[in-house]
């Protein structure tokens, strides 16, 4: 699959979108440069010299008129009218800008374009007309209520320069995101390992190179997931046949323990039988649940019914307080709970909850207590199971749940060989559950937790 020499580089694209941006904001000066053309010629707005311009047209007439009339100004200009001897005759400026135009008047003072000044000469004395050189609206509403035309041009030009910029960074960010998809949907398969999928390519070199790079590891996975599979399924075939070479002496065991059973026998003969029976059932239901974990990880290989959370616990304390019973330990409950319901395959769980009870057996003390423990959190059951024995390792805190794992100090007797914790974790995570091992904080002693999602209502 070559796809690095496929597409443009991101140069050229960097390249092409900064030009893009260039253009529109040459294209949003030259809607605003169209905008102000457009009205001035339409006389929606002014010039900054059309004041200037209506004086002079009407300077000969205010010159030569009999008495000074002020009707002959534009209305937005101000006037001070002095006599040949430099009084003020009449005026209409405020006391700031008389000084400046008797200044100007003098010839000491400025124009710019906030105030400019025209003095006319008359036979009776001067007229200076003070006005600004910046446009204006036509209207008197837009001229008290919208912004200087300046101002107003400035702000139109900056927005149209923004919505321009972020128009067309919209526009390139589409379509990098859609150059992108290959790479986020390649990436995606990958990471729910589904590895039978073709690898797309994109227009972006530097995208067609980490594509490559995506499709050389989805085969390299690819391969290893095939190994693991063969791995795994060697591995399951080794358990089913040993499990099934198992049976033939476990059955031979169980036929001869119930002919033995017809023979008349002490009573210290008869407990002993009792407790080969009892072994051999447990050695049996091993087996089978070991079978059940070989055979598939399927949630569908469970027959799960509906069940609401007070029958699933009083089964729960029923189990625990027949095998405290029958190994002579004590059993310490605290139960609170909500009455929710859960989905659950009963035969399954309490094989994983006897195998999980049998561990903590295995490590208690004589006469001592397993403590029950049965609560509601959040949308979980919890169910605890703690003992008195010397608690879990560092190592087994880790490994305990991994099958056939046997530390020095583990949590499985080597007559299980290590399956037990093994099997409660797979039924419990084919629940939707999880298993939680860790040490008791108050005393010496192992916690097993198991969490059990619950419903509110029925399904």
């Amino acid at each position: 699959m070559e796809l690095k020499s496929k597409g443009q580089s991101l140069k050229n694209i960097l390249f092409k979108y900064l030009l893009s941006i260039a253009l529109g904001l040459v294209i949003s000066v030259g809607l605003i440069m169209a905008f102000i053309s457009a009205s001035f010629q339409f006389k929606w707005i002014f010039p900054a010299n059309h004041t200037e311009s209506l004086i002079l047209e009407k300077r000969i007439d205010i010159a030569t008129s009999k008495n000074f009339d002020k009707s002959l100004l534009p209305n937005n200009t101000s006037y001070l009218f002095l006599s040949k001897d430099e009084k003020v005759v009449e005026t209409n400026m405020n006391k700031n800008i008389q000084d400046i135009a008797f200044n100007y008047h003098k010839g000491s003072g400025y124009s710019n374009a906030n105030l400019s000044f025209m003095e006319i000469q008359r036979s009776d004395g001067y007229v200076l007309v003070a006005y600004d050189l910046k446009p204006y609206y036509k209207s008197t509403w837009m001229q008290k209520n919208l912004p200087q035309v300046n101002n107003l041009f400035l702000s139109l030009l900056i927005i149209f320069c923004l919505i321009s910029i972020i128009t067309i960074t919209l526009i390139w960010a589409k379509k990098i995101s859609k150059e992108l998809n290959p790479l986020l949907e390649a990436s995606e398969e990958i990471r729910k390992q589904n590895l039978d999928f073709q690898v797309k390519k994109s227009n972006v070199q530097e995208f067609n190179v980490i594509l490559e790079s995506l499709e050389k590891i989805k085969l390299g996975l690819s391969e290893s997931l095939r190994t693991n599979w063969r791995e795994e399924e060697k591995k399951r075939n080794q358990i089913s046949a040993l499990s099934h070479d198992i049976k033939t002496p476990l059955s031979i065991i169980k036929g001869n323990s119930e002919l033995l059973g017809e023979t008349n026998l002490t009573e210290d003969q008869e407990s002993y039988l009792g407790y080969i029976r009892k072994n051999t059932n447990r050695i049996g239901k091993y087996i089978e649940t070991l079978m059940l974990v070989n055979k598939s990880n399927q949630a569908n290989e469970l027959n799960f019914t509906q069940i609401r959370a007070k029958e699933f616990v009083e089964n729960i304390e029923k189990l625990a307080k027949e095998f405290t019973s029958t190994y002579k330990l004590n059993l310490l409950e605290d139960i609170n709970y909500d009455d929710d319901f859960l989905i659950v395959d009963l035969k399954n769980f309490e094989r994983a909850f006897l195998n999980i009870l049998s561990n903590a057996e295995e490590q208690s003390p004589k006469n001592s207590t397993i403590e029950l423990l049965i609560s509601s959190k959040s949308d979980k059951l919890k169910i605890s199971i703690l003992d008195q024995g010397h608690g879990f390792t560092g190592e087994d805190l880790l490994y305990a749940t991994d099958q056939f794992y046997q530390g020095d100090k583990s949590r499985h007797s080597k007559e299980n060989y290590g399956i037990g914790l093994f099997v409660s974790e797979q039924i419990i995570n084919m629940h939707g559950g999880s298993l939680v091992l860790e040490n008791r904080t108050d005393k010496i002693g192992a916690k097993v937790s198991i969490l059990l999602p619950v419903k509110n209502t029925l399904i």
